[in-house]
């Protein structure tokens, strides 16, 4: 049995023996984040076809050619604009959307900085070197650790992360007859990481359904994620004018926590291989839980971000015109099957969202909203009056 890399393992099993059993959220932030053996924070492969998954810009370099379109269109009118990218992974997505400026739009890659936001010291080192060309050729490319290195209202222009939520440390609560209950992790006589259920760690958890009008049924599991609120809110205070692009995949609260969902949505990611064991090959696997777009969109009204619009992967690339880059391939052809990839409602086009906000500005005109299949009424569909009004900011 591989419970994962013995330094991470040990850390943590020490920790529990300590301090008594972790919050899943806790136990989560260390397999992924830990400094020297997280997940995330070692210099292995991780994405792509030698890691452990795909995302988007892996698939084909169009999804973020028209992702840079889609952002030109939003900075019409706006001066000093700075693309900010937050977790940028290997460096792809900002790297097909600044070649497609370089290519199509050099006005507008001239007046801009793309800023990223990574707490990865070897991420930030590999997107370095898939950058480094462009930052030779004058390209305003810098890096930061945090957001909290930036004071708030310090930002014009767009805030955009691609499956960066998703990885947020989650806490794991199940409904029982008496009321929520959180799921601990421990470490037991046998050396192995079990469960623990006991009351939740704060109130929080239990207020997060309150406000969004959920009730769990009797043994259903679900994940909240309460990193992902404060990030938001932390996102919205940072921006003075401009847009927040938040790209994952997720639902409205409704989906999300609907009673067909019994067990959650935490999955794990190793050799492209899916599982629900978080607790073998720590430090070695990708975890990661469906994002709540309500609560989000919640959150970021009470720093003035409102909702521009709410739609899926396909609705938003074909608004964007990703239909005309089939012309004249081969059906059959890698390229073909790579765009299809990215629109498949079966897959990665509809399980994939778009959430986009706005402050500071009229709410802009974007084609890839002018198809919605969500409006902003699925998107607070059930959640309590009190609640949307006091989200709205002062």
């Amino acid at each position: 049995m591989n419970l994962g890399r013995p330094e991470l393992v040990a850390k943590l099993a020490a920790r529990v023996e300590q301090g008594g059993p972790l919050t899943f959220a806790d136990f989560m932030e260390v397999a992924l984040y830990d400094p020297d053996f997280g997940y995330y924070m070692s210099s292995d492969a991780r994405i792509g076809r030698a890691g452990d998954y795909y995302t988007s810009p892996d698939v084909h370099p169009l999804f973020a050619e028209l992702i840079g379109r889609q952002i030109a269109q939003a900075a019409e009118g706006v001066q000093d604009f700075t693309i900010m990218e937050m977790g940028a992974g290997k460096g792809l997505l900002a790297r097909h959307l600044l070649n497609s400026y370089r290519r199509e739009n050099p006005t507008f890659l001239s007046r801009i900085r793309y800023l990223v936001v990574e707490r990865s010291p070897a991420l930030a080192s590999l997107q370095k070197q898939f950058l480094q060309s462009l930052v030779d050729e004058g390209v305003r490319i810098t890096w930061i650790p945090h957001l909290d290195a930036l004071p708030a209202g310090s930002l014009t222009g767009v805030i955009l992360s691609n499956e960066l939520v998703d990885a947020f440390a989650v806490h794991r609560v199940v409904q029982r007859p008496l009321g929520l209950r959180e799921i601990f992790v421990g470490w037991d006589s046998q050396a192995r990481f079990i469960e623990i259920e006991a009351p939740p760690c704060s109130p929080a958890l239990q207020a997060y359904f309150d406000r969004i009008g959920v009730s769990l049924e009797d043994g259903q599991r679900a994940e909240v994620n309460l990193h992902a609120l404060d990030w938001m809110r932390q996102v919205g205070a940072i921006l003075t004018r401009g847009l927040v692009f938040t790209i994952d995949y997720g639902h409205t609260a409704r989906d999300l926590y609907a009673p067909t969902r019994k067990a959650g949505t935490l999955l794990c990611y190793h050799r492209h291989t899916v599982s629900d064991t978080p607790y073998l090959r720590v430090g070695e696997q990708d975890m990661t839980a469906h994002v709540d777009f309500t609560s989000l969109a919640l959150a970021g009204r009470e720093t003035g971000l409102e909702v521009t619009g709410f739609t899926n992967q396909l609705h938003f690339l074909l608004g964007l015109g990703i239909e005309s880059a089939f012309a004249g391939l081969d059906p059959l052809s890698p390229e073909c099957v790579s765009l299809r990839s990215l629109l498949r409602p079966e897959g990665m086009g509809a399980t994939y969202k778009i959430l986009v906000q706005h402050k500071g500005m009229p709410a802009p005109e974007l084609d890839g909203l002018r198809s919605k299949p969500y409006f902003t009424g699925a998107l607070l569909a059930g959640v309590p009056e009190t609640a949307r009004l006091s989200a709205v900011a002062p």
